[in-house]
C-alpha cells in the first residue's frame, strides 16, 4: 500500500509499505526531485515505536491509575469522565503529532461542548506566516521546482538536513547541477556541508543583513550598510559575495523557522520578503504553506481563545475546569516547563496520544490512539506541490474512530466527510503591498542568548526514550569558553528567567559568540532545556519567541 508520513516535518515523505510479518517493509516513492525516492530514517524509527506498541488507555485514580483492557472500555469510561464537563469551561489544544486533515475531528467534537475554548498562535510557523500575510495578504509558496531556474540559493536559518530531509536532498541535487548555495545561520549545522559559502550570523540579525543589501543595491535609504553588517557579525567578504550573487540575478531565498523565533522574527522575515521583491525575485521566495491549504476547513465554533503564551498560566491559575491536549507534548516543547507542570497539576486533563510522553504521564485521563499508522487521511506538503492520501496501515483505534465513537456515546454531533466531499480552495496569488518598513534591531546581549535546535535523529517535537544519550550538551564558542576557563565535558548550569538545567559543555567555533545552543525537547543531565525559557511572544503577537532568552552559565 502507499502511505505518507504526517508528522511535523514539512516535506511529506511518501512510502510504499508491504507487510512482512512481524514487521513492515518500507521503501520510498520516487519524486521529480528524488529518484529513487527515500523515506528518512526517522520515519522507520518512529514506526517501530508507535505501531502496536501495547500501550493502554488509563485514568488516574486515588493511589495510582486504572488501565483499560479494551478500546471500548476506555471510550465508555472517557464518556463518563467527560459528562460532568459538558457545561463547564474547557481549554482545547491540538499539536503537530499529526498534521493531516482528519485531525480536525477533535476540533469539531470539543467545539460542540458549548463552553470550549481553543488556542490562538503557536510555537511553529505563526510568526513567519504573519509576516507573509502582512506583506502579501496571503500565505502562498511558488512551486519549489522553480529553484531549478535560480543561479544562487540563499538559505536563512533552516537546517534542512535535520528538519526537511527531502528539501535537503533536492538542494544537494541542485548543487550538483551547478547552483550556488549560501547558508546563513548562527550555528554551523550539517546543512552547511552542502553550501558553497556559510555565513555565521549573529542571532536575530537576518533582517539587518537584508536591509544592508537593499541599501547597497539602491532600494533602501536611511540605514548604514556597514554598521548593520557589523552588528550582524557579517564580514566584508561575505557581504560582497552576497551582493555579487544578487546583482547577478535569479537568486532564490528560502526562509527557515529559526529566524522567526527571535523577538524580532516577523520583522526579519519582512525584510527578506522586501529584498526578494525589490530585486525581482518574488517568484523565488520560499517559506512554506499549510498542510491543509487545499481543502476548506471544517466548521468548529469555539467559545473563545487563549493566546499560546498564556496556556500554562491559566491552567496553573485554575481558570479552566478541564484541559484537553491532542497530539502534543507541551511539557517538553513549550516554554517554562515548571509552569506547565504546575498547570497540569492544578487542572484536570485529558491527553489523547500515541505514546506515554512527559505530558501523557501528567494526564488525569489518557486515551491511547494508534496515531497516523491507524488513520486514513490526506494532506499536502509544506514545501513541495504534491499532496497524498492513504488508507490505514493498522487496525488500531484511530483518532477519527475514537472521536466518532465518543461523540456517539455523548450524543454530540460529529460528521466526518470523505475527501471527495470537501470543497477545494483556490490557491491565492501574492501581491506585495508594503510601502514603508521600519527595521527592528535585535535585543542587546549582556548575557548568553540560548538557542535550541532539532537534531537530525528525531522528529521536530518528538524524541525516543534514551535518545538524549550523547546529546545532553550545550554548545558555546571557543573564545567565550576560554574567558571562563570552560573545557569540553565540563558540566554547566544554565540559568534563565524561569528555571535552570544542567548540561555538558561542548566547545566549538561553529556557533556565534555570546550564544549557546542545546538540542531541544530532550531531558538534559538535570532538568529540561525549556525550564529556562519563559513565555514571550514575537513581534507578530501570535508566535513564541523561543530564542529570545538570555541566560547565565555557571561551571559546576
Amino acid at each position: 500500500m502507499n502511505f505518507f508520513c504526517s508528522k511535523d516535518c514539512p516535506d511529506l515523505c511518501a512510502a510504499r509499505i508491504t507487510a512482512v510479518a512481524p514487521e513492515f517493509k518500507v521503501e520510498g516513492i520516487a519524486e521529480p526531485w528524488s529518484d529513487p525516492g527515500f523515506v528518512c530514517a526517522k520515519f522507520k524509527t518512529f514506526a517501530r515505536r508507535e505501531i502496536n506498541n501495547g500501550l493502554k488507555s488509563w485514568q488516574s485514580v486515588a493511589g495510582g491509575s486504572s488501565e483499560y483492557a479494551t478500546d471500548q472500555d476506555a471510550l465508555t469510561a472517557l464518556a463518563a469522565f467527560l459528562e460532568p464537563f459538558r457545561k463547564k469551561k474547557i481549554l482545547f489544544q491540538r499539536g503537530s503529532g499529526s498534521l493531516a486533515y482528519n485531525m480536525y475531528c477533535w476540533d469539531q467534537l470539543f467545539a460542540s461542548f458549548g463552553n470550549c475554548w481553543n488556542v490562538s498562535g503557536g510555537p511553529c510557523d505563526d510568526t513567519g506566516t504573519a509576516a507573509h500575510i502582512a506583506d502579501f495578504g496571503v500565505l502562498a509558496n511558488p512551486d519549489i521546482t522553480g529553484l531549478e531556474s535560480a543561479a544562487t540559493i540563499i538559505i536563512y536559518g533552516r537546517n534542512a538536513a535535520a528538519t526537511s530531509p527531502h528539501l535537503y536532498a533536492y538542494l544537494k541535487k541542485l548543487r550538483r547541477a551547478g547552483k550556488k548555495i549560501i547558508y546563513i545561520d548562527p550555528v554551523k549545522t550539517r546543512t552547511a556541508d552542502l553550501a558553497d559559502r556559510f555565513i555565521l550570523i549573529n542571532p536575530g540579525c537576518d533582517g539587518l543583513l537584508a536591509c544592508a543589501l537593499l541599501v547597497e543595491l539602491g532600494h533602501q535609504r536611511g540605514y548604514n550598510a556597514a554598521a548593520l553588517c557589523a552588528t550582524a557579525g557579517v564580514s566584508t567578504e561575505d557581504f560582497a559575495d552576497l551582493l555579487a550573487c544578487i546583482r547577478g540575478g535569479r537568486t532564490a531565498h528560502i526562509q527557515g523557522s529559526g529566524l522567526q523565533r527571535q523577538r524580532n522574527g516577523m520583522n526579519a522575515f519582512r525584510w527578506i520578503n522586501r529584498l526578494a521583491v525589490k530585486t525581482g525575485m518574488q517568484d523565488l521566495l520560499f517559506w512554506g504553506h499549510g498542510s491543509k491549504r487545499l481543502w476548506e476547513k471544517p466548521h468548529a465554533n469555539f467559545a473563545g481563545q487563549i493566546h499560546v503564551d498564556q496556556i500554562a498560566t491559566v491552567l496553573a491559575a485554575g481558570e479552566f475546569d478541564l484541559f484537553v491536549n491532542v497530539a502534543a507534548n507541551p511539557l517538553m516543547t513549550m516554554p517554562d516547563s515548571h509552569l506547565w507542570r504546575s498547570g497540569m497539576s492544578a487542572t484536570p486533563s485529558l491527553v489523547i496520544g500515541t505514546n506515554r510522553d512527559e505530558t501523557a504521564q501528567q494526564a488525569t485521563f489518557f486515551l491511547k490512539v494508534g496515531g497516523m499508522f491507524a488513520q486514513s487521511d490526506f494532506m499536502a506538503s509544506n514545501f513541495f506541490s504534491h499532496n497524498y492520501s492513504r488508507t490505514n496501515l493498522t487496525s488500531e483505534l484511530s483518532d477519527v474512530d475514537a472521536a466518532t465513537l465518543l461523540a456517539g456515546k455523548l450524543h454530540l454531533p460529529l460528521k466526518i466527510k470523505e475527501r471527495a466531499q470537501i470543497k477545494k480552495t483556490e490557491m491565492p496569488q501574492r501581491t506585495y503591498r508594503t510601502q514603508e518598513l521600519d527595521l527592528t534591531m535585535p535585543e542587546s546581549r549582556d548575557k548568553f542568548q540560548l538557542l535550541t535546535a532539532s537534531h537530525a535523529s528525531y522528529l521536530n517535537s518528538q524524541t525516543l526514550p534514551g535518545m538524549e544519550q550523547g546529546l545532553q550538551v550545550v554548545h558555546l564558542n571557543s573564545a567565550d569558553a576560554s574567558t571562563r576557563a570552560i573545557k569540553t565535558g565540563d558540566d554547566l548550569r544554565i540559568c534563565g528567567p524561569c528555571g535552570e538545567f544542567v548540561a555538558s559543555a561542548l566547545v566549538t567555533d561553529d556557533i556565534a559568540r555570546g550564544t549557546l545552543m542545546c538540542w531541544k525537547n530532550i531531558p538534559m543531565k538535570q532538568g529540561y532545556t525549556n525550564n529556562a525559557i519563559p513565555n514571550r511572544l514575537t513581534d507578530s503577537g501570535d508566535g513564541l519567541a523561543l530564542y529570545a532568552v538570555y541566560v547565565e552559565i555557571e561551571k559546576i
